[in-house]
């Protein structure tokens, strides 16, 4: 899944947002308190999460590309396989960032590939809505919070 979309907040200040997300999920993982600054290419925690049918199990998480605040990259390794998330972040030459969110997975099987290429293109067009969704709601919510300072 790829998505694109154009936001009026600097790449300073979503990517705060997003790590302020990233730290209580590794808090609420984990229950160690991690700052911003201990974040780096490397570093990986694991946690419990459920999939789509409800199996609960490990991943582990893994920060794969660090380099604040333009980009973000983690994979999710589970016993079914890996799913991957990107995001870029580019000013815009008109005021504001662009994203670019990049979701993949690639399973530990082909019949795992297969599924998650049948599933994902019934889910593809709600799952994107949502995304750009939270990404609009974290637009909103950091102008708010800046008029405010």
């Amino acid at each position: 899944m790829e998505i694109r979309e154009k936001l009026r907040v600097t790449a300073e200040e979503f990517f705060s947002q997003m790590m302020v997300s990233v730290l209580y999920d590794i808090k609420s993982a984990t229950g160690r308190d991690v700052k911003r600054e201990q974040i780096h290419k490397g570093y990986h925690y694991t946690k419990k999460m459920k999939n789509k049918v409800g199996r609960e199990g490990d991943v582990r998480i893994t920060v794969t590309e660090y380099d604040p605040p333009y980009r973000y990259s983690a994979s999710f390794d589970s016993a079914s396989g890996t799913n991957r998330i990107e995001y870029r972040l580019e000013e815009a030459p008109e005021s504001g960032i662009e994203v670019f969110y990049l979701e993949d997975y690639e399973g530990d099987t082909k019949s795992q590939d297969l599924n998650y290429r049948i599933i994902g293109a019934l889910y593809r067009r709600s799952a994107k809505k949502r995304t750009k969704k939270m990404f609009h709601a974290m637009e909103d919510y950091i102008i708010k919070n800046r008029d405010q300072a």
